[in-house]
């Protein structure tokens, strides 16, 4: 009875990871997104050259604030073992080093001699896509989600004293994403505690020579402005803790309480870190496995938050997380959960609250989790038909319709080279062949608004005019806009359906909203006038809509 107990919590603890995996898989696709087009150049670039100082030289390239080079070696063994480049399996290779994460956890929880099911929580609260850019964007995944692992790995092997691999790991993170370098302040602590003099120089020798390769000829990054965060210091403070409690978003809109679920669990970790540490100089008492555990994540994660704050709160007033940036929050959640279980089950008489608070966490993040795939499958599913759509757009017009012309223009050569030489294979979707069945549709009511939208960086602000277009009363499967001219193949556009209130939901068994949307940038439309039309697999519905589109780019609905 006991062995399938266990058995069966086993299989809760892992279903949110295979649940994670599945989706990653289900919505991605085999064309590169944004910034993963800088994995793609890089087997360009290596390609032409046969020199080892060049091919370095391109592997290390700075992106952003980041060297690079291990999700650039990944790219190109998969490339190598598959003869392109394989973006879903990226993606899902990226996941499931990310999902490695929950072993450490386990570690540290087993060593509080607590009921396995106890645990149940925690991957619940920890694998859900609020952080969905993370699910589908190779380059994101392959930074933001993997250094976790590797910073948790390398505390794990300062915590186990094994420093030739904690050596190892550091120079492995700090060429995955720019915060792996700061792993330096994890070794120092850690080798200060033990009192390990001659380590300490080593580790400090090879930081210092992994600092100087890391920031030769380094620049700054796009988005990274340290005096215009300086200046707003309540707003970088704020940013901050909502960097650690953004996860409240998923429930309930609202940075208020964000930097409030923050300020409590950095609070609480830190006051249960502070309470060992003080207990260790004043009485000379070992940390035990699991204070050293919390120790080492606490010191990452406090930095990554501290230079995700001057570097970037600058550009979000509002401090509003990032997605890339999400999984952070429930990350240090699970911890001061084990924080949590640890205060109470190391006293007598709170041991009987044990159960009742694990009920309670475990419903939270159950419900957490819940939500969170109701509100985002959405964005999953749109970015999914963006690039199924652009994969179409591409082959006709040598265009991706939803990046700015700006992008379209920096990558169009080595895009089309990329192509040609089979490093990249788009597929057309089966869909994008002739309509076997065409009607006409001239009730269907669609509103139009031009817009100018703002893109900002530390270099100031950008504008692009693009045309919003809405149907707000819709039923059936959800199509996509395809703009149809008499000379040219037509361009596809996704729509966005987002989720039904809760009540409705219930009462009408209706997942999805009868609303439609998108944004069509105006600038990358092609000279004509061309039809609107819904196509919906191989049927396709004409209304009543035409856009002309002349040679300023200027839009005209009639």
């Amino acid at each position: 009875m006991k062995s399938v107990v266990n058995l069966s919590v086993c299989a809760l603890i892992l279903l949110p990871v295979f649940f994670l995996l599945f989706l990653v898989y289900h919505f991605s696709e085999p064309l590169f997104f944004a910034d993963d087009f800088h994995l793609l150049k890089t087997i360009v670039w290596m390609q032409d050259t046969d020199d080892f100082s060049q091919k370095l030289g391109v592997l290390v390239q700075q992106h952003n604030e980041h060297r690079i080079l291990v999700p650039r070696l990944i790219t190109w063994l998969d490339y190598l073992l598959e003869g392109h480049i394989n973006w879903p399996v990226l993606v899902l290779f990226g996941n499931l080093i990310w999902c490695s994460v929950l072993y450490f956890l386990w570690d540290a929880f087993r060593t509080l001699k607590l009921r396995p099911w106890y645990f149940l929580p925690i991957p619940w609260l920890l694998f859900q896509p609020d952080y969905y850019d993370n699910y589908t964007w190779s380059i994101s995944v392959l930074q933001q989600s993997v250094i976790v692992f590797l910073l948790a790995w390398l505390v794990y092997a300062f915590a186990n004293r094994r420093f030739v691999l904690a050596v190892f790991i550091f120079l492995i993170g700090t060429f995955t994403h720019g915060n792996g370098i700061f792993g330096v302040g994890v070794g120092v602590v850690f080798l200060l505690l033990y009192r390990e003099w001659k380590w300490l120089g080593y580790w400090m020798a090879v930081c210092a020579l992994a600092a100087g390769f890391y920031f030769y000829d380094f620049g700054k990054g796009q988005n990274a402005d340290f005096l215009q965060s300086l200046s707003h210091p309540a707003q970088m403070i704020g940013y901050f803790f909502a960097f650690f409690g953004s996860v409240t978003e998923v429930v309930v809109l609202g940075s208020g309480y964000s930097v409030f679920w923050g300020l409590v669990a950095m609070g609480g970790t830190c006051w249960f870190v502070g309470s060992k540490l003080y207990v260790f100089y004043r009485d000379d008492i070992t940390l035990n496995y699991f204070d050293k555990m919390l120790l080492g994540n606490l010191l990452f994660l406090g930095i990554t938050a501290l230079l995700v704050a001057v570097a970037r709160s600058w550009s979000s007033p509002e401090l509003d997380i990032p997605p890339r940036y999400a999984h952070y929050s429930p990350y240090l959640s699970a911890w001061f959960y084990l924080v949590v279980l640890a205060v109470l089950s190391g006293r007598t008489p709170s041991r009987r609250a044990v159960p009742s608070v694990v009920a309670v966490w475990g419903a939270g993040a159950v419900l957490v989790s819940v939500i969170s795939h109701l509100n985002f499958f959405s964005d999953l599913e749109y970015r999914r038909d963006w690039l199924r759509a652009d994969a179409y757009n591409w082959h006709n017009y040598g265009t991706f319709m939803q990046y700015a012309p700006s992008f379209n223009n920096n990558i169009r050569a080595t895009y089309a080279e990329a192509v040609s030489r089979g490093i990249d294979e788009p597929s057309i979707p089966p869909s994008a062949v002739p309509a076997s069945a065409i009607f006409e549709d001239n009730t269907k009511l669609l509103t139009f608004e031009k817009i100018t939208l703002k893109f900002r960086d530390a270099s100031g602000l950008h504008f692009e005019e693009a045309l919003n277009i809405r149907d707000n009363n819709f039923l059936g499967d959800t199509p996509f806009l395809v703009l149809i001219s008499d000379r040219r193949p037509p361009i596809w556009i996704p729509l966005y359906r987002g989720r039904n209130g809760y009540r409705s939901i219930l009462t009408d068994q209706n997942l999805r909203k009868p609303e439609l949307y998108t944004q069509v940038l105006t600038d990358n439309l092609p000279i004509g006038v061309f039809r609107l039309g819904y196509r919906c697999g191989d049927k396709l519905t004409l209304t009543k809509y035409r856009l002309e589109v002349n040679s300023d780019h200027e839009v005209k609905v009639f």
